[in-house]
């Protein structure tokens, strides 16, 4: 099991249907990263280095340093733009804010301390499909923001962090495979803002997708059989390959025990 800081491509009618969450998750995240790498140049060039980016460097140090004890650890920073005088994005994370996973067993372990939603291995999974791939995605800097900015306040600091111990995940996506053929199961915790009505199955096929995309090529990786659906502010689907010989029912089938509630 490894620990990395990534976006997450979504699906196909996650962008049709739900652009704005998957933007904002994508924002998000991209903060998180971009806000770390950029302090970490800031803070190594010894010629414009500030007693400003000097303070920064020692707290991010001593984070790395806990992270690399415990990579799936996830702490929350703030650095004050009135510390540093620069126009960067003053809360980011570090650590374990997605974590991924390469056997089922150890997405497991993981999954089974969240609370709420988690997904799982549906019980009619198709013979030949194996586990090849898990994430779990954590809470977004964005969530964590204003609570770390009233603490740092309080406290009177102009960088402030903390370890962060979640136990819901934002966004969970597992893959099986066999042979050339592949399933993939998502799960998006929406914004409330921007949170759907409940709404039953909805299925595409990749040739319905072609042809609103007629641009992409077959194998483009947004050119998929999508099953989809919302429930109470919670997005799912379900992908597969275009030549999968997997049907809307078959799908159907998976989604009704593919998650563990």
């Amino acid at each position: 099991m490894k620990t990395t800081m990534k976006l997450a491509i979504a699906t196909l009618s996650g962008l049709l249907l739900f652009s704005s969450m998957n933007l904002a998750a994508e924002a998000a995240t991209s903060s998180t990263s971009g806000s770390n790498v950029k302090w970490k140049e800031i803070a190594s060039k010894p010629k414009s280095e500030s007693k400003a980016d000097k303070l920064v460097k020692e707290e991010l140090d001593k984070i790395e340093e806990l992270v690399k004890k415990n990579p799936n650890d996830m702490y929350i920073v703030y650095v004050s733009n009135d510390l540093t005088k620069k126009k960067t994005n003053e809360v980011f994370s570090m650590g374990g804010s997605v974590l991924e996973f390469s056997t089922y067993k150890d997405y497991w372990n993981k999954a089974s301390t969240l609370k709420d939603i988690v997904l799982q291995q549906p019980a009619d999974l198709p013979e030949g499909y194996n586990f090849t791939h898990g994430e779990i995605w954590g809470p977004y800097s964005t969530e964590l923001s204003a609570e770390l900015k009233a603490e740092a306040k309080k406290l009177g600091k102009q960088i402030h962090w903390k370890k962060v111990n979640w136990t819901r995940a934002n966004s969970i996506e597992l893959e099986y495979k066999s042979e050339e053929h592949y399933i993939k199961f998502r799960y998006i915790l929406e914004d409330k803002k921007d949170a759907k009505a409940s709404k039953g199955f909805t299925y595409e096929s990749a040739d319905e997708a072609m042809k609103k995309f007629p641009k992409l090529s077959k194998n483009h990786e947004y050119i998929v059989n999508t099953l989809y659906w919302t429930e109470k502010g919670k997005y799912y689907s379900i992908t597969t390959n275009p030549d999968s010989p997997l049907t809307k029912e078959d799908l159907i089938k998976l989604a009704k025990t593919m998650v563990k509630k």
